[in-house]
């Protein structure tokens, strides 16, 4: 699955930036941590992570140091990320308005790419 989504993110074109979302913290670590170990441009935002450090990802996300970012769905909800190009979902999410607040990061404008299977 890791390979799938590292081989979908290579291929998406107009790639700014993206989200990519799992169900669980863990996976997000795991996830962040195979992805760096690619060479790609990525942060992590969970429930787990102190203050501090969500805003230190959310902060390189927002200015482009950072082009990647793995969440969960505590990213989906509430917060401002203007102009995100993709959304990734790594998983399906278990209910159907966290997809739609997932979705909702791309402004809507038709730049999501389908769950990874």
């Amino acid at each position: 699955k890791r390979e799938m989504l590292r081989k979908t993110m290579r291929d998406a074109e107009d790639v700014k930036n993206g989200i990519i979302f799992c169900n669980r913290k863990s996976d997000v670590q795991i996830l962040l941590k195979s992805l760096l170990k690619h060479g790609f441009n990525v942060a992590a935002l969970h429930g787990d992570m102190d203050q501090r450090a969500r805003m230190i990802a959310l902060e390189g996300f927002k200015n482009g140091t950072t082009q990647y970012l793995v969440a969960s769905d505590v990213a989906a909800r509430g917060l401002d990320i203007p102009d995100v190009s993709h959304v990734f979902n790594y998983d399906a999410p278990h209910h159907s308005e966290d997809y739609v607040h997932r979705i909702g990061r791309t402004g809507r404008a038709g730049r999501l790419v389908p769950p990874i299977r």
